[in-house]
């Protein structure tokens, strides 16, 4: 999901998201000691106390993929940034990344992408510093792949120059330095989510990881116009880019939330009594986590019980409660998303549990009575080769099939998935 594995209370390793305003939610959320509260609209840092405190798959969410093409589009120049507050030090040994092939998104060999490291240029935009000596810089050359129709799951290795400082914010900057980049580009993907479900993160700052677009005409020496992505929707979306970042030491950072369950109909789970859902946590460190939150809607109201459990033994539990239904499908390009809300819990009345290194927990949501509620996964990149932290792969979700528990498949909800989908639970830990 995000972040650094110095931030070993964060889910991943660099971050993934964007920030700002949050999910809307049923319960209002407090500041308290066991919860992280709501941030204000630019959000938390990246490598903030607050952030360091959440545990799960959930600080990114996803309703779908987005592209951000690199090359000429009509009579524009288009290049791409990944901004990012570093949470790791070091040299940039490679970058991974989603690239999309195919047509509309893909053309001829898919050029020559450069990546440069770039600094921020310290304005209220924070675009890249286009005029700075790169910290580092790479090429990516797509080939005949980017002639087909399966996504490329590359990385770049780069030559660096100066080294990463923790808590700095960069740009990864991708151009199409190919001779004939109108018949020879590419595009990268992005998490998106959309509007109406806010940015893809709840809690980190839209500043912290964004996606940006520069462009410019054709042919012009003059500087990139920036949209950015994240801060801003585009066509109704908020992106985050999809990004591992690794260094020379091996640390990492990114989120590679990179294949959405939301589409309704099709993908999207609908819970009952009888079929109930969990996200199964397998913690490689002691954590105490006092506080939960859970993004879903009610499409037939009543009660959601949720509890955490080891084994057969409950350790702590609770409830949320809708009066009337607030589920909707959102239309989202040519298909329908689900629209999601955050509900919040202290765990044990603020006290919490403690996990255990090693051992396994179950957060299990099972709707009480006749009462239904709409859950969207996704996939989150490790088997794709982005690893943790980038990819959260300390918990997946199951769901309940004809009195067992299964993996998620969001294309087939009766046949078990493999060990690569989440549920949208993030765990608060103790400050």
């Amino acid at each position: 999901m995000l972040f650094s594995a110095l931030l070993a209370g964060a889910v991943l390793s660099g971050c993934g998201g964007g920030g700002g305003g949050s999910g809307a939610s049923d319960v209002p959320v407090q500041q308290t000691k066991a919860i992280v509260g709501q941030p204000g609209s630019e959000g938390y840092a990246l490598n903030s106390a607050e952030i360091g405190r959440l545990y799960g798959p959930g600080i990114f969410r996803q309703d779908a993929l987005g592209n951000t093409m690199i090359g000429i589009n009509g009579s524009q120049e288009r290049i791409v940034s990944n901004r990012f507050r570093a949470t790791i030090s070091g040299n940039l040994a490679s970058a991974r990344l989603y690239w999309q092939p195919g047509t509309g998104y893909s053309r001829g060999n898919g050029g020559v992408i450069r990546l440069r490291l770039l600094p921020d240029d310290g304005t209220d935009a924070h675009a890249p510093n286009m005029s700075a000596t790169p910290l580092a810089t790479a090429e990516f050359t797509p080939g005949a792949a980017a002639q087909g129709d399966r996504a490329i799951f590359a990385d770049s290795t780069f030559t660096s120059q100066q080294p990463l400082v923790a808590g700095q914010i960069y740009h990864l900057v991708m151009d199409n330095v190919a001779p004939d980049p109108r018949e020879n580009y590419i595009s990268s993907n992005n998490a998106i989510t959309h509007e109406q479900n806010d940015r893809p993160s709840r809690w980190v700052s839209s500043v912290d990881w964004g996606t940006l677009r520069g462009s410019r005409a054709v042919g012009s020496s003059d500087a990139f116009t920036w949209s950015d992505y994240t801060r801003n929707a585009s066509n109704g979306n908020y992106y985050v880019p999809i990004l591992q970042l690794t260094t020379a030491d091996g640390q990492r950072q990114g989120m590679a939330n990179m294949e959405s369950g939301a589409v309704d109909p099709g993908r999207i789970f609908t819970i009952g009594a009888e079929q109930p859902i969990r996200e199964r946590f397998r913690p490689t460190r002691e954590r105490r986590v006092t506080g939960l939150s859970f993004a879903t809607a009610a499409s037939v109201a009543g009660t959601l019980q949720w509890r955490i459990l080891q084994g057969s033994n409950v350790l702590a539990s609770g409830q949320f409660t809708t009066d009337a239904p607030n589920y909707t499908a959102l239309q989202a390009n040519a298909n329908r998303v689900g629209k999601v809300f955050w509900h919040d819990a202290e765990i044990n009345g603020g006290q919490g549990v403690t996990l255990a290194a090693g051992q396994t927990y179950d957060v299990e949501f099972q709707p009480q009575g006749q009462s239904q509620w709409k859950v969207a996964d996704f996939y989150n990149g490790s088997l794709h080769g982005f690893s943790w932290p980038a990819a959260f792969t300390e918990s997946n979700a199951q769901h309940r099939v004809n009195g067992q528990w299964i993996n998620v498949d969001h294309f087939n909800h009766t046949r078990a998935g493999k060990i690569e989908a989440n549920w949208p639970v993030v765990l608060h830990m103790a400050p």
